[in-house]
């Protein structure tokens, strides 16, 4: 969720209401697609909107408390405070968990896989369809809804631009910087500088251990952080290119902008083409056998 639309309560109620009905229609329209059978009624369709939605939440946040666990160096002060549980982690800002589990680059996404499995899961014990369906019905709701949200923040970003006139503006502007690699690279290190001269407490929790995080992960990273190192001086090749998109990633959810930047790109564009011919196979098939069989239609 972009800044403009955390500027007060109501807008954050407002924006997840509105994704929630979206996310309702989304399951409808992927499920009968996708799936021999579907939800018929309004409340079967939120009942497994909810379902879907709960399963693959408690799995993701989960599996990443767990990773986030297993992760800590004791040795290297980067450890949970004392008394930590999964109550305080689930109440942690998404974004925040998601950084803190980028201290070993590639094991953020293994929640990611997980989520995705139990999505594919709960389509197959909720409907009538494959594995295989049911994980490309959730790929494609992913889709949708990452869509969907985009399109959600960019129309809450006009209207309080339109509300605010060039507050929002700047506050968009500012939000721009923060998210390009190189005022990254320079938040990182001025982080670095202040962790330094302030010393670096586990006691100020999460964000602590995210600060801990980005310092061993320069000065004493293991070999993945190495290898994931040499990627990111390869893929400074693409900054021009993430740069020319920001303009419309920036609504994306932070794991998505993420992902995209970090080279994400060439996996993502070759699936969603993928998708979209397997997508377009089934609707012609479909057609065809609508016009063989005239009384199906």
């Amino acid at each position: 969720m972009i800044p403009e639309v955390e500027q007060t309560s109501w807008m954050i109620a407002a924006y997840w209401f509105l994704m929630f009905a979206v996310a309702v229609v989304v399951m409808v329209r992927v499920t009968n697609f996708w799936a021999d059978d579907g939800p018929c009624t309004v409340f079967e369709a939120v009942r497994a909107t909810l379902l879907m939605g709960l399963a693959v939440f408690l799995t993701y946040d989960l599996s990443g408390y767990l990773f986030a666990r297993l992760m800590q160096m004791p040795e290297l002060g980067f450890v949970f405070p004392e008394g930590y549980t999964y109550w305080n982690w689930i109440r942690e800002p998404l974004c925040l968990k998601w950084q803190v589990l980028g201290f070993v680059p590639m094991i953020r996404y293994l929640p990611v896989l997980f989520a995705l499995t139990v999505g594919g899961t709960v389509h197959v014990l909720l409907w009538d369809i494959s594995f295989r369906r049911a994980v490309l019905a959730f790929i494609s709701q992913i889709v949708l809804m990452v869509s969907a949200m985009a399109l959600l923040s960019l129309a809450f970003s006009f209207f309080v631009g339109m509300r605010e006139g060039t507050t929002a503006t700047t506050l968009s502007t500012r939000n721009d910087e923060r998210r390009s690699p190189a005022a990254q690279r320079r938040d990182q290190n001025r982080a670095d500088r202040a962790g330094e001269q302030m010393g670096i407490s586990t006691a100020r929790g999460l964000p602590g251990m995210q600060e801990r995080a980005r310092e061993i992960g320069l000065r004493k990273g293991p070999l993945v952080n190495e290898a994931w190192s040499r990627w990111e001086s390869i893929n400074r090749v693409f900054e021009p290119g993430y740069e020319w998109l920001r303009p419309f990633t920036r609504f994306l959810p932070l794991p998505v902008q993420d992902f995209l930047n970090g080279g994400g790109w060439l996996i993502a564009a070759p699936a969603l083409a993928t998708l979209g011919w397997y997508v377009w196979r089934i609707r012609r098939r479909r057609d065809g056998n609508k016009s063989s069989n005239p009384s199906q239609a």
